[in-house]
């Protein structure tokens, strides 16, 4: 391996207002960096170009870093001097500028570094997008499913209580959860919200935290191809860059740690660091790693070795990141069209759950119906016809046959024998269970019934009193809560 250049000198401190937080200024670092290179280029100098810059800012923050940036070049520091410790930029990107400040390469340097942010956030963009459409579905769906179960199952709910009938266990499980959030939803809906956010925060941004959500997405197949070529592209182009700008490599792998996202890299990026300051090659230093072919794939390591070897390492580098941006963008791809059928499978369970528990209840409501009304589903005959009645036999009231047809006509005629009826008596609760069995220990709650409602009654039995549904179904309830007509 040809010996390590010397590493750069250090950027000396500054006193900085490091306080102010660059949180959502990512477009207005953007626009910075593209155009301070054009407008040094152009032939401005640099105080020129940051004073044209801040005239056009909206920010009160970014504008607030700019006069603290041009305060301290008036004093005497260089460009990489004031922007050190603004954490407007990444240290690597600090590197290049002072690597073209000591080399005369400024303009060229502040190119690389416009085309590597832009690099950036074609890595932001395409994780995003790999993102957004599940994101927007699922968080979309959970949505509508709150709603219905909030405002529209408590209605729900009271329609199918008043029908008296034995509910499915899925009927079951959707009412009293709408009756749970109709009674609590005010509260357990945006204390669920706000910890389901900090529960993200803390598993994926959280800086003390994040590396178990990092975990948990390497753990997902698609996902995990997905944030390897991210990486790969990251790291060829990151070290290519670096590399071809004139950075010693040391330096390079150090602002490669600085830049990647994810613990597991950092980890190999430290080792290889370590390595390469004691003269160790890339290539055995990679192989001195556990497992490092997990992350860096053995072609990529080949090809880094024959760079090596040849003496292109930065133009090896390059081509890695240039191969695994082009499978980057077609594994982001190929994930959106996978997840599109997963997602609507997951909605139609969804919407067929729902579907379900509404409908089984009246399905079996109309087949209650049908049973009591001709439970073989046919329509009952008379065992025996009726006779005709002549003029004759009705004239004669003494003719036997008058006799039996009179006899069967009062038979057909005469209303069936109807049961006592009883009142249900106003409650604490509102309503008062109906069970299978004359016992509150043994028997099980088929039902409920409202104050106010009257229903007849088979029998009465130990204080208790065997109702009678529309739909024919019978059930006890106890005769505290019940007053017979």
């Amino acid at each position: 391996m040809k010996e390590v250049s010397p590493p750069l000198s250090p950027i000396p401190p500054k006193k900085r207002k490091s306080h102010q937080l660059v949180f959502g200024l990512g477009k207005e670092k953007d626009y910075i960096i593209e155009n301070l290179s054009l407008l040094i280029g152009a032939g401005l100098d640099v105080l020129s170009a940051l004073t044209l810059l801040k005239s056009d800012v909206r920010s009160k923050i970014m504008r607030q870093i700019l006069d603290d940036t041009i305060h301290e070049i008036e004093n005497g520091s260089s460009l990489s001097q004031a922007l050190d410790g603004s954490r407007l930029f990444p240290p690597y990107m600090i590197a290049l500028i002072h690597i073209g400040e000591e080399s005369g390469k400024l303009i060229e340097n502040l190119k690389i570094v416009a085309l590597q942010d832009e690099r950036d956030r074609a890595f932001r963009s395409q994780v995003r997008s790999a993102m957004m459409y599940p994101i927007f579905v699922f968080s979309f769906t959970l949505i509508i499913g709150t709603g219905v179960a909030w405002f529209i199952l408590p209605r729900l709910a009271t329609v199918f209580n008043s029908l008296h009938v034995k509910l499915p266990w899925i009927t079951q499980v959707l009412i009293n959860s709408g009756q749970w959030l109709g009674k609590h939803g005010a509260v357990a809906v945006p204390t669920l919200l706000l910890s389901t956010i900090a529960l993200l925060y803390l598993i994926f941004f959280f800086p003390t935290t994040k590396f178990i959500g990092q975990a948990l997405l390497f753990r997902i197949p698609g996902i995990k191809k997905l944030l390897q070529e991210l990486e790969l592209s990251r790291f060829g182009y990151l070290l290519g860059t670096l590399l071809s700008a004139g950075i010693p490599i040391t330096t390079a792998v150090n602002s490669l740690v600085e830049a990647t996202f994810f613990p597991a890299y950092r980890k190999i990026y430290l080792h290889l660091q370590t390595e390469l300051e004691e003269g160790v090659s890339i290539q055995d230093s990679l192989a001195s790693y556990p497992h490092s072919n997990r992350y860096i794939p053995i072609p990529v390591q080949g090809m880094i070795s024959a760079g090596e070897q040849s003496g292109t390492i930065a133009e090896t580098f390059l081509h890695i990141g240039q191969t695994f941006s082009a499978k980057t963008e077609i594994t982001t791809k190929n994930l959106s069209t996978l997840l599109e059928p997963l997602l609507l499978i997951f909605v139609w369970f969804g919407v067929m759950g729902v579907a379900l528990a509404v409908f089984l209840p009246i399905y079996n409501l109309i087949g209650g119906f049908d049973q009591q009304t001709t439970p073989s589903g046919v329509p009952q005959k008379l065992s025996t016809p009726i006779r005709s009645v002549t003029s004759t036999t009705l004239n004669n009231p003494t003719h036997p046959s008058s006799l039996s047809s009179t006899t069967t006509a009062n038979t057909l005629t005469s209303t069936p024998q109807t049961n006592p009826t009883l009142v249900v008596l106003p409650t604490d609760l509102g309503y008062v269970n109906v069970r299978d069995l004359l016992s509150t220990q043994t028997g099980k709650i088929i039902s409920q019934v409202k104050p106010g409602e009257i229903y007849p009654y088979e029998q009465s039995q130990a204080g208790w009193y065997k109702i009678i549904f529309t739909s024919g179904t019978t059930g006890w309830i106890f005769g505290k809560y019940a007053q017979v007509k």
